[in-house]
C-alpha cells in the first residue's frame, strides 16, 4: 500500500492559446580543432548558391545562400572583428524578408537602382521579385513568368529546373540579358533585354530571343562541344544533331552557366558545368559585342587546380574576401548525393581573384568555404544528447549519413563533450570506432534502458548493403558513471520487421504500463507504434498501430523524426517530430491524446525581421533531440538538417506563471527493480529505505529537482523495502519496493 503526501509546485491558473514557442540561440558554442566556431549552428551545406545583397542598413554588401539538396535560404551579415577585419556571421533574421524560393536563385540589380533584386525559379522557366526596401528588406514579385519573344511569339523563358541560367549585361547597353539552355539542353539561347532600348532605363524585363542558338556552338553532354554553327541574329532553326529520331520526346538533362569577361576584352566568356562531369569547362569569346563567337572549349578549368566535383558543379561570381574585387565559387548543383560519391562537408571550393574584376586571376584556397566556420557532418546529421563522460553534464553525439574516404562511403557518430559555460568540443569523429570497422550509412543514434538494469544504453538504427537494422551497446557503467559501451557487444533488437531507410525510432512508455514501447517514424511519414509485449528486461516489441494519431504516409514530408519531452513543465510529456520538408510539430501530451487522431499543437518560431511568432522552416530531413543545458526545467531542441549542420532552438512556452498550489507526486521507477531505484523530485527532501524489519539502510537527500535521484540497491537483497520521502520532519510520501535480482 502506498501513502501519498502531496508537494506543490506551480502551475498554470489561466488559460493561454495551447502554444509551443521557441526562438533561434546562440548561446551555445562549438570547439572544433581548437577554434570556435562562428557559425556554429549555421546548419552546413551541400549545395549552396551564393549571392550578395545589402540585408541591414550598413552599407556593406551581405551575402545570400541557397541550398538546392534543402531548398532551404540562409543570410549572412558582413561583421567586423576587433581587428577590423570582416567575416561571415550567420544571421537567420533575414531569411523571413525573402519569398519562398526553390531550386535557384540569383540575386541582380536588374533596375540598376543599387539594390539587389531576384531571380529564381518557376515552373518552366524565370520569375523575378523587385526589392523594395525603403527602411526594412522586402521584395515584390515584378514578373512570373518572365516572358520572351521568339519565333512564336511571346512566351514563357525557358530554364530546366536543374539549371543554372546567367544573368548579366552580354552586350553592354545597360540592362541585364538571359542566357540559358534551350529544352534539349544542347544549344544556349540569348535572350536581350530590350529594356534601355525601348524606355530608356533598366525598370523593364522585356526579354525577346535573338537567333535559335548563341555563340555558335552546340553540345550534347560536356566535352563534345562543336563549334562553328551559323546561330545567325534569325536563321533557320537548327535541328539537334544528336536527337537522331525526330519523333523522340526531348530530354533536358542538365547544365550550370556563369558568364564573365575572363580576358579583359569586354566579352563575356562562358564557364560551363554539366550533370555528367566532375569539372568545369571555359570558353573564350573571340566574336564581338553584338554577336558572341566561340571556337574552342578548356575543359578542366582553372589550369593551376581545375574544378572537380564527383557531379554537376556550378560556379558563382562574388566578392567573399571583402578585397572589392569578385572571387570564383564552385558547388554542386545536383538536388542529392548522387550515388553518395560527393563530399558534402568540402562542397565549396574558394578560388581567390588575384587579379581584377574584369581580368580575373583565380587562386585555389580551400574547399570548404564557410563549411569550416560551422558544423559540418556532410549529411543527414542526427544528434542526442547524453552524459557520456560521466561529469554530470549532456554530451552531445551526432550521427550521419555517411562520409566518403579511403574505405569508402561510411556513416559514423561524432562525439561533442560539454565543456561546461554553454561549450560544445568535438573530441570524436568517430566514436566506438564505428565509420574505422564497419560500413553502415543513414546512422541515427538513440539514447534508452533498453535492458532494464537502470542505465542507459546506447543504440542507433542505420543502413547497410544487407539492408536496416536497429542495434544497441549495453552500457556496462553504473548510474552516473562513464559510459561503458563496446563496438563487439551489439544487440540486435528483435522482433521488428520491415525496417527502412529514414525510419526513425523512439522508445516511450506510451500506454503508461511501466514498459517501454517503441514509435517508429517512417520514412515514408507515417507513424508505427509497437507495444512492448514481453517485459522491461526481455522486451517484445509488437505492431499495434500502423498509422499511429492518424499520422499516414505522406512523401511530400516524410522522414519523421521523434523526441518526447516536458515542454511546458506541466508533468506531461508531449512529442516533438520533425520531416522532410523542415518544420517542427508538436503534440501536446502525447499519452492523453486520441491515438485514432492526434492534434498538432500551433508550434511556432519567433520570427525576429516581422516581429511575431510563426511556422519558420529550418532546413530538410530535420532529426530531433532535446535536452534541457541551463536548468530552466523546460528543455530546448538541437536538430539535424539534411545539410549535415546544426540548429539549436531555445524554448520559449509558457512555463509556471502564478503562485497557485496544486499537488504533484514524486515518481519513484523502475518498481519492481533488480538494482537502481530512481525518484524525480519536485521539492528538496530526505529520501530514507527501510527493510521490512523497520531497519533503515539507505539515506540520502537531493540537490536538485525534476531531476533524477539515483538509489543503489546492488548490496541489498532481493525482498521487499519502504522508501520514505519527508521534509523539513514531515513525511511527503512512502512507497513499497521491490527488489528483485
Amino acid at each position: 500500500m502506498s501513502y501519498k503526501f502531496l508537494p506543490f509546485l506551480f502551475i498554470l491558473t489561466q488559460t493561454f492559446a495551447q502554444e509551443f514557442t521557441f526562438k533561434y540561440d546562440n548561446s551555445l558554442k562549438i570547439v572544433q580543432n581548437g577554434k570556435t566556431l562562428p557559425n556554429s549552428f549555421a546548419g552546413g551545406f551541400n549545395a549552396p548558391q551564393f549571392s550578395t545583397c545589402k540585408l541591414d542598413k550598413d552599407g556593406i554588401d551581405d551575402l545570400v545562400v541557397f541550398d538546392r539538396t534543402a531548398q532551404k535560404l540562409y543570410t549572412f551579415l558582413a561583421k567586423q572583428d576587433n581587428t577590423g577585419k570582416y567575416f561571415w556571421q550567420y544571421e537567420p533574421k533575414y531569411e523571413s524578408a525573402f519569398p519562398k524560393i526553390s531550386n535557384w536563385i540569383l540575386l541582380r540589380d536588374y533596375n540598376r537602382d543599387g539594390k539587389k533584386d531576384i531571380f529564381t525559379y518557376t515552373p518552366g522557366g524565370i520569375k523575378a521579385y523587385k526589392n523594395t526596401t525603403t527602411d526594412n528588406l522586402s521584395f515584390q514579385l515584378s514578373a512570373d513568368p518572365i516572358f520572351s519573344t521568339g519565333y512564336s511569339g511571346k512566351l514563357n523563358l525557358y530554364l530546366s529546373s536543374t539549371d543554372m541560367p546567367s544573368i548579366t549585361d552580354i552586350d553592354n547597353d545597360g540592362d541585364d540579358d538571359i542566357v540559358a539552355f534551350d529544352v534539349s539542353g544542347n544549344f544556349t539561347m540569348f535572350h536581350r533585354n530590350f529594356s534601355v532600348e525601348n524606355y530608356k532605363n533598366a525598370e523593364n524585363l522585356e526579354f525577346k530571343r535573338v537567333g535559335d542558338c548563341w555563340g555558335g556552338f552546340y553540345k550534347e553532354h560536356f566535352d563534345d562541344i562543336v563549334f562553328n554553327q551559323p546561330c545567325g541574329d534569325n536563321p533557320v532553326p537548327l535541328d539537334n544533331p544528336f536527337q537522331t529520331d525526330k519523333n523522340a520526346k526531348i530530354l533536358h538533362s542538365g547544365n550550370s552557366l556563369l558568364l564573365l569577361d575572363l580576358n579583359g576584352d569586354g566579352l563575356k566568356d562562358i564557364l560551363f558545368g554539366h550533370v555528367t562531369k566532375n569539372n568545369v569547362a571555359s570558353l573564350n569569346n573571340t566574336g564581338t559585342l553584338a554577336r558572341a563567337r566561340f571556337s574552342g572549349a578548356n575543359y578542366k578549368f582553372p589550369n593551376a587546380k581545375p574544378v572537380d566535383f564527383a557531379v554537376f558543379p556550378a560556379m558563382y561570381y562574388e566578392d567573399l574576401d571583402f578585397d572589392g574585387v569578385r572571387d570564383l565559387i564552385t558547388s554542386p548543383n545536383g538536388s542529392d548525393n548522387a550515388l553518395q560519391t560527393v563530399d558534402y562537408q568540402n562542397s565549396v571550393w574558394f578560388y581567390k581573384n588575384i587579379g581584377k574584376d574584369d581580368k580575373p586571376d583565380f587562386n585555389f584556397v580551400q574547399t570548404n568555404m564557410l563549411q569550416n566556420s560551422m558544423v559540418d557532418l556532410g549529411e543527414n546529421s542526427a544528434p542526442v544528447f547524453a552524459d557520456i563522460d560521466g561529469d554530470g553534464d549532456q554530451d552531445l553525439l551526432v550521427g550521419n549519413s555517411g562520409n566518403r574516404g579511403d574505405t569508402g562511403y561510411r556513416a559514423s557518430i561524432s562525439l561533442f563533450e560539454n565543456k561546461g559555460n554553454n561549450t560544445f568540443e568535438l573530441t570524436n569523429n568517430d566514436y566506438l570506432g564505428i565509420s574505422k570497422n564497419q560500413q553502415l550509412f543513414e546512422i541515427k543514434p538513440f539514447i534508452a534502458d533498453l535492458n532494464a538494469d537502470g542505465v542507459d544504453d546506447l543504440g542507433f538504427i542505420a543502413n547497410s548493403f544487407v539492408g536496416v537494422s536497429m542495434r544497441y551497446f549495453p552500457n556496462r557503467a553504473a548510474k552516473g558513471k562513464a559510459f561503458d559501451v563496446r563496438l563487439a557487444e551489439a544487440v540486435t533488437i528483435p522482433s521488428v520487421e520491415y525496417l527502412a531507410n529514414g525510419d526513425f525510432p523512439l522508445f516511450f512508455d506510451l500506454n503508461k504500463d511501466g514498459l517501454k514501447d517503441l514509435l517508429l517514424g517512417k520514412g515514408s511519414g507515417r507513424l508505427e507504434y509497437y507495444k512492448n509485449t514481453g517485459t522491461a528486461k526481455n522486451p517484445v516489441y509488437t505492431l499495434n498501430n500502423d498509422q499511429l494519431g492518424g499520422i499516414i504516409d505522406d512523401y511530400t514530408i516524410g522522414n519523421i523524426s521523434l523526441a518526447t519531452a516536458d515542454l511546458n513543465g506541466d508533468g506531461k510529456e508531449e512529442l516533438i517530430t520533425g520531416n522532410r520538408s523542415g518544420f517542427i510539430k508538436v503534440y501536446k501530451n502525447i499519452t492523453e491524446q486520441n491515438q485514432t487522431k492526434f492534434v498538432a499543437d500551433s508550434t511556432s518560431i519567433f520570427d525576429e525581421f516581422n516581429n511575431k511568432n510563426a511556422q519558420l522552416p529550418l532546413g530538410g530531413m530535420l532529426n530531433v533531440a532535446v535536452t534541457d543545458l541551463n536548468n530552466d526545467l523546460i528543455p530546448d531542441l538541437m536538430i539535424g538538417t539534411n545539410t549535415g549542420g546544426l540548429k539549436w532552438l531555445k524554448n520559449t512556452s509558457k512555463f509556471l506563471i502564478t503562485s497557485t498550489e496544486e499537488p504533484k507526486n514524486f515518481i519513484v521507477y523502475p518498481n519492481p527493480t533488480n538494482r537502481y531505484l530512481y525518484v524525480k523530485n519536485p521539492i528538496i527532501a530526505d529520501y530514507e529505505l527501510f527493510d521490512i524489519t523497520g531497519r533503515k539502510i539507505l539515506s540520502q537527500k537531493n540537490q536538485t529537482i525534476n531531476q533524477d535521484l539515483v538509489l543503489d540497491l546492488s548490496s541489498q537483497t532481493e525482498g521487499i523495502y519502504i522508501l520514505k520521502i519527508s521534509k523539513d520532519g514531515k513525511i511527503e510520501q512512502t512507497e513499497k519496493v521491490v527488489l528483485r535480482k
